[in-house]
C-alpha cells in the first residue's frame, strides 16, 4: 500500500465525516483535572495583561510537516474567526521546524507590538530564551501542544502529554502481564510532545522488572521515515517484540507497514499504541493488530484563542490547560486499567482517507485539501 506517501489529497466525502462526527465518547471536565491529586491547582494571576479590544495577536508555529498540524492551524483561525469582534488581526508565521527561523519569527511578532503571543515550540530548549524575553517585556504568551522547557509563559494549552504516555505503557505492561519486550517509536527528539510522552512511560515501565526496552528510535512523525527505522529495528529482534508504544498515530502506518512487508501475518503483529489518524486505526482492523489510540485532538488549537483572550481581559487561567483525550481499545483488548470511552470501530472511517484526523471539530464538510477558513488577518 502508499500509505506512507502521506498527503493531504483526499477529498473526504460528506457521509464519510459525518460517521466520524457520531463517534462521541467521554464529554465531561478535563481528567486531568479531576484526577489531579494535589490539594490544589496552579491558577495564573492575568490581571496585568488586561487590556481593552480590538487585539492583535501573533502566532508562532513550529512547522506544518504534517497532516496533525495542518488541520490544528485551521482550527487556530477558526477560532480567532469565532471571535472577529475582538480580534483586529492575527499574524501566522511558519518556522518549517527550523530552530533559528523560528526564533526570529519570535523577534519579529514581537517588534510588530502584538498584544500577545501563541508559540508552538519546534524544541523545548532552543525557543525557551526568546519566549522568556517576549515575557519579561511584559508580551503574554500562551504556549500551545509544544512547550519551551521552562515555566516563563502565562499557560500551556495541549492535550495532557503525561497522561497519553502513561495509558499507553499502563496498557503494554497489563496486555503482555509484565513480562516482554518493548520498541519505543518516537516522534520528533527534542519536541516537548515526544519528551512528555515518551518519558513518563519510561517510569512506569520501569517498575516491572519483566518489561525490557528493546530499543528507541524516531520517527519525526513521519510514516515513511517511521517506516525505515522500523524495519531496521525488525530485522534486528523480529518475532521478539511484543510491543510498539508510538507517541503518536502519524507514524504508525509505516511501522505496521514494516512488519507486514516483513512477513508477519495478520494477528501477528504485535500491539501498537496510537492517536488521531484513520490510517492507523484502518490498519488495526485489517491486519488484527491490538491497538489503543487516545487521542491528541487538534481542537487545543481553537481552544487557545478563547484562552487568550481570557488572559487579555484579566481573567485568571489554570497554568496548565487540557483538552479532553477520547480513548478506544481495540475489542477484546481492554486491561484493568484501559477502559474505552468508545467503540473502536466507531473511531474509524472505513472508506476515508488514512491520513484523516478522526479527532478534528471543524465539522462535517471540512477537509483540509479543499478547506478556506476565513479569519482576521
Amino acid at each position: 500500500m502508499k500509505s506512507t506517501n502521506l498527503v493531504l489529497c483526499s477529498i473526504v466525502l460528506s457521509g464519510v465525516a459525518a460517521q466520524a462526527a457520531a463517534a462521541r465518547g467521554y464529554e465531561g471536565a478535563p481528567r486531568t483535572e479531576l484526577f489531579n491529586p494535589s490539594l490544589s491547582s496552579c491558577i495564573r494571576d492575568t490581571s496585568a495583561y488586561k487590556k481593552a479590544p480590538p487585539y492583535v495577536i501573533g502566532f508562532s508555529n513550529a512547522g506544518l510537516g504534517d497532516s496533525w498540524r495542518v488541520v490544528a492551524l485551521d482550527e487556530l483561525k477558526q477560532g480567532a474567526q469565532d471571535h472577529k469582534d475582538v480580534i483586529k488581526k492575527l499574524i501566522i508565521t511558519d518556522a518549517g521546524h527550523d530552530d533559528a527561523k523560528q526564533v526570529s519569527d519570535v523577534q519579529d511578532l514581537v517588534s510588530q507590538g502584538v498584544d500577545l503571543l501563541i508559540v508552538s515550540a519546534n524544541t523545548e530548549k532552543a525557543l525557551d530564551p526568546v519566549v522568556t524575553r517576549a515575557m519579561k517585556r511584559g508580551i503574554p504568551v500562551v504556549m500551545l501542544d509544544r512547550r519551551i522547557s521552562s515555566d516563563h509563559f502565562v499557560t500551556y494549552v495541549n492535550a495532557s502529554d503525561p497522561l497519553m504516555g502513561r495509558i499507553w505503557a499502563q496498557w503494554i505492561v497489563e496486555k503482555l502481564h509484565g513480562k516482554g519486550n518493548v520498541v519505543m517509536l518516537g516522534g520528533q527528539a527534542g519536541s516537548s510532545p515526544n519528551e512528555n510522552r515518551m518519558n513518563p512511560a519510561l517510569e512506569i515501565f520501569k517498575q516491572y522488572p519483566g518489561i525490557h526496552i528493546l530499543d528507541t528510535v524516531y520517527s519525526d512523525w513521519s510514516p515513511v521515515k517511521a517506516k525505515q527505522v522500523m524495519q531496521a529495528v525488525i530485522a534486528k529482534y523480529g518475532h521478539t517484540i511484543n510491543a510498539v508504544w508510538s507517541a503518536h498515530g502519524l507514524q504508525v502506518p509505516g511501522s505496521i507497514e514494516a512488519f507486514v512487508e516483513a512477513g508477519f501475518k495478520p494477528g501477528e503483529i504485535p500491539m501498537h499504541t496510537t492517536a488521531d489518524i484513520n490510517g492507523a486505526l484502518q490498519m488495526a482492523v485489517k491486519y488484527k493488530v491490538p491497538m489503543l489510540e487516545v487521542g491528541d485532538p487538534p481542537a487545543q488549537y481553537r481552544l487557545a484563542v478563547s484562552v487568550a483572550l481570557k488572559v487579555l481581559a484579566g481573567v485568571p487561567v489554570p497554568c496548565v490547560v487540557t483538552v479532553n483525550s477520547q480513548i478506544a481499545v481495540t475489542p477484546g483488548d481492554e486491561t484493568p486499567s484501559v477502559k474505552g470511552d468508545l467503540p473502536f470501530q466507531d473511531m474509524i472511517v472505513p472508506n476515508g482517507p488514512p491520513d484523516m484526523l478522526i479527532t478534528n471539530d471543524l465539522g462535517p464538510a471540512y477537509s483540509p485539501s479543499t478547506a478556506h477558513i476565513d479569519y482576521p488577518h
